[in-house]
Protein backbone atom coordinates (compact mmCIF):
# COMPACT_ATOMS: atom_id res chain seq x y z
CA UNK A 1 0.00 0.00 0.00
CA UNK A 2 1.27 3.69 -0.77
CA UNK A 3 1.23 5.71 2.12
CA UNK A 4 1.77 9.65 2.29
CA UNK A 5 2.37 10.79 6.11
CA UNK A 6 2.37 14.29 6.55
CA UNK A 7 3.68 15.90 9.37
CA UNK A 8 4.36 19.86 8.29
CA UNK A 9 6.17 21.75 10.56
CA UNK A 10 7.99 18.99 11.39
CA UNK A 11 6.35 18.72 14.88
CA UNK A 12 6.68 15.10 16.00
CA UNK A 13 9.99 13.77 14.06
CA UNK A 14 10.22 10.62 16.48
CA UNK A 15 6.76 9.34 16.31
CA UNK A 16 6.67 9.85 12.44
CA UNK A 17 9.74 7.92 11.99
CA UNK A 18 8.67 5.17 14.48
CA UNK A 19 5.41 4.72 12.74
CA UNK A 20 6.75 4.85 8.97
CA UNK A 21 9.35 2.24 9.30
CA UNK A 22 6.84 0.31 11.56
CA UNK A 23 4.83 0.52 8.09
CA UNK A 24 7.82 -0.28 6.40
CA UNK A 25 8.54 -2.97 7.35
CA UNK A 26 5.25 -4.48 6.97
CA UNK A 27 5.32 -4.11 3.34
CA UNK A 28 3.94 -0.27 2.44
CA UNK A 29 5.83 1.65 0.22
CA UNK A 30 5.85 5.22 2.80
CA UNK A 31 6.85 9.16 2.11
CA UNK A 32 7.33 11.08 4.85
CA UNK A 33 6.22 14.93 3.75
CA UNK A 34 7.26 17.06 6.07
CA UNK A 35 9.75 19.76 6.68
CA UNK A 36 13.51 20.28 8.28
CA UNK A 37 14.14 19.84 12.15
CA UNK A 38 15.55 22.49 13.50
CA UNK A 39 16.14 22.04 16.92
CA UNK A 40 18.54 18.55 16.33
CA UNK A 41 19.10 15.59 14.06
CA UNK A 42 15.55 13.97 12.53
CA UNK A 43 15.99 10.09 12.29
CA UNK A 44 17.17 9.03 9.50
CA UNK A 45 14.55 7.04 7.44
CA UNK A 46 14.39 3.47 7.53
CA UNK A 47 12.89 1.56 4.61
CA UNK A 48 10.47 4.74 4.32
CA UNK A 49 10.97 8.10 2.04
CA UNK A 50 11.17 11.16 4.22
CA UNK A 51 10.86 14.39 1.56
CA UNK A 52 11.30 17.90 3.26
CA UNK A 53 8.68 20.29 1.55
CA UNK A 54 7.65 22.93 3.78
CA UNK A 55 9.66 26.28 4.33
CA UNK A 56 12.33 25.58 2.68
CA UNK A 57 13.23 29.91 2.80
CA UNK A 58 13.09 30.28 6.19
CA UNK A 59 14.63 26.82 7.20
CA UNK A 60 17.53 27.67 4.62
CA UNK A 61 18.08 31.33 6.08
CA UNK A 62 17.51 30.68 9.89
CA UNK A 63 18.71 27.41 10.73
CA UNK A 64 20.96 28.66 13.18
CA UNK A 65 19.07 30.89 15.03
CA UNK A 66 15.15 28.20 14.97
CA UNK A 67 13.08 30.85 17.11
CA UNK A 68 14.07 34.15 15.46
CA UNK A 69 11.43 36.22 15.51
CA UNK A 70 11.84 36.79 11.82
CA UNK A 71 11.33 33.16 10.68
CA UNK A 72 7.39 33.56 12.32
CA UNK A 73 6.83 36.30 9.73
CA UNK A 74 8.70 34.44 7.10
CA UNK A 75 6.81 30.60 7.62
CA UNK A 76 3.80 32.91 7.28
CA UNK A 77 4.33 34.00 3.97
CA UNK A 78 5.52 30.57 2.70
CA UNK A 79 3.28 28.10 4.34
CA UNK A 80 0.81 28.47 1.29
CA UNK A 81 3.14 28.05 -1.22
CA UNK A 82 4.36 25.35 0.67
CA UNK A 83 0.43 23.40 0.46
CA UNK A 84 0.27 23.80 -2.99
CA UNK A 85 3.66 22.13 -3.20
CA UNK A 86 2.15 19.14 -0.95
CA UNK A 87 -1.28 19.08 -3.13
CA UNK A 88 1.28 18.28 -6.17
CA UNK A 89 3.25 16.32 -4.50
CA UNK A 90 0.72 14.17 -2.83
CA UNK A 91 -0.89 13.81 -6.62
CA UNK A 92 2.17 12.43 -8.14
CA UNK A 93 2.87 9.68 -5.40
CA UNK A 94 -1.17 8.47 -5.94
CA UNK A 95 -1.19 7.05 -2.64
CA UNK A 96 -3.87 5.20 -1.59
CA UNK A 97 -3.85 6.60 2.15
CA UNK A 98 -3.05 10.01 3.30
CA UNK A 99 -2.18 10.39 6.97
CA UNK A 100 -2.26 13.43 8.64
CA UNK A 101 -0.05 13.98 11.70
CA UNK A 102 -0.62 17.77 12.69
CA UNK A 103 -2.65 20.38 10.89
CA UNK A 104 -0.38 23.46 12.25
CA UNK A 105 -3.53 25.95 10.88
CA UNK A 106 -6.89 24.49 10.96
CA UNK A 107 -8.23 27.27 8.91
CA UNK A 108 -6.11 26.89 6.03
CA UNK A 109 -5.32 23.52 6.68
CA UNK A 110 -9.29 22.30 5.65
CA UNK A 111 -9.67 23.96 2.48
CA UNK A 112 -6.70 21.54 1.36
CA UNK A 113 -8.01 18.24 3.39
CA UNK A 114 -10.91 18.88 1.39
CA UNK A 115 -8.98 18.18 -1.97
CA UNK A 116 -7.76 14.80 -0.80
CA UNK A 117 -8.91 11.90 -3.05
CA UNK A 118 -7.28 9.28 -1.14
CA UNK A 119 -8.79 7.75 2.00
CA UNK A 120 -7.31 9.76 4.92
CA UNK A 121 -6.75 9.23 8.50
CA UNK A 122 -5.74 12.08 11.19
CA UNK A 123 -3.96 11.16 13.98
CA UNK A 124 -5.85 13.55 17.22
CA UNK A 125 -2.49 14.96 19.09
CA UNK A 126 -4.23 17.76 20.56
CA UNK A 127 -7.80 16.77 20.61
CA UNK A 128 -8.96 20.98 21.09
CA UNK A 129 -6.54 23.31 18.98
CA UNK A 130 -5.11 25.88 21.49
CA UNK A 131 -6.50 29.22 19.47
CA UNK A 132 -10.24 29.07 19.97
CA UNK A 133 -10.92 30.65 16.88
CA UNK A 134 -9.17 27.40 15.36
CA UNK A 135 -11.75 25.52 16.90
CA UNK A 136 -14.76 25.98 13.79
CA UNK A 137 -12.01 24.78 11.45
CA UNK A 138 -10.37 21.82 13.33
CA UNK A 139 -13.96 20.49 13.76
CA UNK A 140 -14.85 20.43 10.28
CA UNK A 141 -11.61 18.65 9.24
CA UNK A 142 -11.97 16.26 11.61
CA UNK A 143 -15.18 15.65 10.36
CA UNK A 144 -14.03 15.65 6.78
CA UNK A 145 -11.06 12.53 7.43
CA UNK A 146 -12.29 8.82 7.37
CA UNK A 147 -10.57 7.84 10.60
CA UNK A 148 -9.24 9.46 14.04
CA UNK A 149 -6.43 8.41 15.74
CA UNK A 150 -6.97 9.19 19.68
CA UNK A 151 -4.50 8.52 22.16
CA UNK A 152 -6.66 8.24 24.85
CA UNK A 153 -10.30 7.56 26.19
CA UNK A 154 -10.76 11.04 27.68
CA UNK A 155 -10.13 12.52 23.46
CA UNK A 156 -12.73 10.03 23.03
CA UNK A 157 -15.15 11.83 25.49
CA UNK A 158 -14.28 14.93 23.82
CA UNK A 159 -14.68 14.01 20.18
CA UNK A 160 -17.93 12.91 20.99
CA UNK A 161 -18.69 16.00 22.48
CA UNK A 162 -17.54 18.06 19.72
CA UNK A 163 -19.94 15.94 17.44
CA UNK A 164 -17.68 13.83 15.50
CA UNK A 165 -18.69 10.99 13.64
CA UNK A 166 -15.59 10.01 12.15
CA UNK A 167 -14.65 6.41 12.76
CA UNK A 168 -12.19 6.94 15.79
CA UNK A 169 -9.04 4.31 15.87
CA UNK A 170 -7.94 4.17 19.41
CA UNK A 171 -3.92 3.85 19.53
CA UNK A 172 -2.25 0.49 20.00
CA UNK A 173 -1.44 1.85 24.03
CA UNK A 174 -4.97 1.03 24.80
CA UNK A 175 -4.26 -2.61 23.80
CA UNK A 176 -0.98 -3.20 25.95
CA UNK A 177 -1.01 -5.84 28.01
CA UNK A 178 -0.16 -3.27 31.14
CA UNK A 179 -1.71 -0.28 29.87
CA UNK A 180 0.25 2.97 31.20
CA UNK A 181 -1.63 5.28 34.18
CA UNK A 182 -2.11 8.93 33.96
CA UNK A 183 0.63 10.86 34.44
CA UNK A 184 1.09 12.05 38.35
CA UNK A 185 3.62 13.73 40.18
CA UNK A 186 6.64 15.50 38.58
CA UNK A 187 8.03 13.86 35.77
CA UNK A 188 9.00 13.79 32.25
CA UNK A 189 9.18 10.64 30.16
CA UNK A 190 11.68 10.43 28.07
CA UNK A 191 13.79 7.10 26.24
CA UNK A 192 16.12 6.44 29.28
CA UNK A 193 13.42 7.06 32.06
CA UNK A 194 11.67 9.77 33.52
CA UNK A 195 13.85 12.34 35.19
CA UNK A 196 12.36 15.03 37.71
CA UNK A 197 10.79 17.91 36.55
CA UNK A 198 8.65 20.78 37.88
CA UNK A 199 5.17 19.65 37.71
CA UNK A 200 2.91 20.99 34.63
CA UNK A 201 -1.03 19.67 33.57
CA UNK A 202 -1.81 16.89 31.46
CA UNK A 203 -4.29 17.27 28.75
Amino acid sequence: MRIALVDPLAYTPPYDHHLAAALARRGHDVTLLTSAFLHGAAPQPDGYRREELFLPLSTRLLRGVPRARARVALKGIEYLPSVWRLLRRIDRLDPEVVHLQWLPRPEVDVRWVRRLRAPTVLTAHDVVPRRERALPAWREALGLVDRVVVHSERAVEQLRKLGIESELIRHPVFEAANPLGPPHGKTLAHQDGPSQLAEEPTG
